[in-house]
């Protein structure tokens, strides 16, 4: 792959955090970051970044600002791809689910859902977007699990020459350029692995002691297809011990 670099960069900027939320939606998600990039573009589509991005001297994507620092900022401009069409299309020979890079989450696990479709783990908050979430290498959970990245299939790219390049899975430097920070351009879709629907059924425990956790951790963590430990780090035992166990797979004709 020859998708050259866009160029990065970040600093922060001395406006005020309510005067940059009113302005355009310039804060981090926490209120303690501002973007000091000069425009964000909004473009409605694919051809329309391509456009952007081939005049633009520094650019890089956002997501929905939820990371915990400056990483998608740019001392030029920045891209919201949150305005573009989902386009989804799921084949179901391959199991795969392509998608618009900006979706969230929740609206792409709501579509698969009623297509009797599911996705092998999810991000802890619906509104994280996909290509944001893929790369930063965003954990999902389980520790059986591979992280949201794992699930790529296919990158739609869009280089810092405005050219549109696929990659798949296989090819040289394709797992770097899955988490790749927002380095090697702009995605613009995703393909994902997908399987059939399943539902979840959650237990919850609540005083399970450090002791007990600590002496056998891995067999704590691995005690469902999903574990979570909640504690406020506090008092002899943990506050609530969540396991996540796979209830039932959909059996659909396709």
């Amino acid at each position: 792959m020859d998708c050259g670099v866009a160029p990065s960069g970040s600093r922060n900027r001395s406006s005020s955090i309510r005067e940059i939320h009113a302005n355009d939606a310039r804060a981090h998600w926490a209120d303690n970051y501002a973007f000091s990039a000069a425009h964000i573009h909004r473009p409605a589509s694919t051809n329309e970044v391509r456009r952007v991005v081939a005049r633009s001297s520094r650019i890089r994507a956002i997501g929905v600002r939820h990371s915990f620092n400056g990483v998608a900022d740019s001392p030029g401009d920045l891209i919201d791809l949150g305005g573009i069409d989902p386009g989804f299309f799921i084949d179901p020979e391959r199991r795969t689910v392509a998608v618009g890079a900006g979706t969230n989450y929740g609206v792409l696990a709501s579509y698969l859902h009623r297509a009797g479709w599911a996705l092998h783990n999810m991000a802890s908050l619906p509104h994280v977007s996909v290509a944001g979430a893929i790369a930063t290498g965003t954990h999902g959970s389980g520790d059986a699990l591979g992280n949201l990245s794992t699930a790529v299939a296919v990158l739609d790219i869009v280089c810092a020459t405005g050219d549109l390049v696929t990659i798949r899975r296989g090819d040289p430097g394709f797992d770097g350029a899955v988490v790749a920070l927002g380095a090697l351009g702009i995605v613009t879709r995703v393909t994902l692995d997908i399987q059939p629907e399943f539902e979840m059924r959650q237990d919850a425990f609540e005083g399970l002691p450090w002791t007990t956790v600590l002496s056998d951790f891995n067999a704590v963590m691995s005690a469902g297809y999903s574990v979570s430990l909640l504690t406020s780090w506090s008092g002899p035992t943990v506050t609530r011990l969540w396991i996540k166990t796979r209830w039932w797979t959909a059996r659909r004709k396709r």
